[in-house]
Parts: structure tokens; C-alpha cells; sequence
């Protein structure tokens, strides 16, 4: 069973896991040139790929004055609960618990001296401040301290004492 695909109508085209909205520009060889939203031509051979756009979508993507393709209807928000995390200092939720960043600067405080990183995890873990189920959480926590000290420069909170060796910036 064929389905006719008519050009200039627009369709849901599924590519990879995803489904895009894609509008028919033209025939070519048993198959269709379509255009996605942002513009890129693709070549559809299997009719399969392609389906019927919802009916609300349909409307707002087919002659909706102000409608561009690609436009769809609006998804249902659930109402956010807790703390704001897009919003800086935005305060702690309760019982909430440590990063391992935040846990490694109050085990350095603790300890008043530097430390290497497999210290610092094995007191986090023994204080349980912190949980993981990885395997190497002492190079996870070198690598974002590391990050730190390169993004953030003299702002950041630790400095790189020795090979190895960390302690808490001012």
C-alpha cells in the first residue's frame, strides 16, 4: 500500500529516533525532496518515513496567519516544584544532598591541609555526603576540579598545590 504523498503539504518524517516536521519541495527518482525547519534538504525513497502531521499541529503549520513551518502546538507544562535551578543562588532545597564539589570543599575545610583526590573521595564516602555507584569517582572529581581552576581562573575555590595536590583557594 502506497500513500500518496502530495508536494508543498508537510509531514512528520521520522529520521534516526526523532520525528521531524518536513514539507515536500519536490519528486525525484521514486522518491521526495523534502526541507526540514532549519532549512536542510533531504531525500525521502520510503513513502513509510513520512506521516500525517496531528490535526493541532496541522493547523498552526498549515495557513495559521503568523504560522512558519515547524511551528507546533504548544506541548502541556507541568508546573515546576522546588527551587528554580535555572536561577543562580536560588536557595536549597531540604534534605537535598552534596555534589561531590560541594562535599569536596567541606572535606578540605575539615581537613585544613591539601589533598589529593582519592583522599578527598574516600572522606566524602566514609562521611556519606556523597553517594555513587562509579567506578572511578576520584577521576571525576580531578577532571571538575581541573575544570574549575581553568574556567573560572582566580575566582576559582581551589588551587592546584603539587602533582596531584589541591587545596581550597583562599
Amino acid at each position: 500500500m502506497s500513500k500518496a504523498i502530495k508536494v508543498g503539504q508537510t509531514y512528520l518524517c521520522k529520521v534516526g529516533r526523532n520525528s521531524v516536521e518536513v514539507k515536500v519541495l519536490n519528486t525525484c527518482d521514486g522518491g521526495w525532496v523534502v526541507a526540514t525547519a532549519k532549512g536542510r534538504n533531504l531525500t525521502i525513497k520510503d513513502a513509510a518515513r513520512l506521516s500525517a502531521i496531528p490535526a493541532v499541529a496541522a493547523d498552526s503549520a498549515q495557513g495559521a496567519p503568523g504560522a512558519k513551518m515547524g511551528a507546533r502546538a504548544p506541548k502541556c507544562a507541568k508546573a515546576a516544584r522546588g527551587r528554580d535551578v535555572g536561577q543562580k543562588g536560588a536557595p536549597r532545597g531540604e534534605g537535598k544532598r552534596l555534589g561531590l564539589v560541594d562535599a569536596a570543599i567541606q572535606v578540605m575545610k575539615a581537613a585544613g591541609k591539601p589533598m589529593n583526590c582519592q583522599e578527598v573521595v574516600k572522606a566524602i564516602l566514609e562521611q556519606k555526603l556523597w553517594v555513587t555507584e562509579g567506578r572511578t569517582p576520584s577521576a571525576t572529581l580531578y577532571s571538575s576540579i581541573l575544570r574549575e581552576i581553568q574556567k573560572k581562573g582566580a575566582e576559582a575555590r581551589f588551587k592546584k598545590v603539587d602533582r596531584g595536590q589541591f587545596a581550597l583557594a583562599g
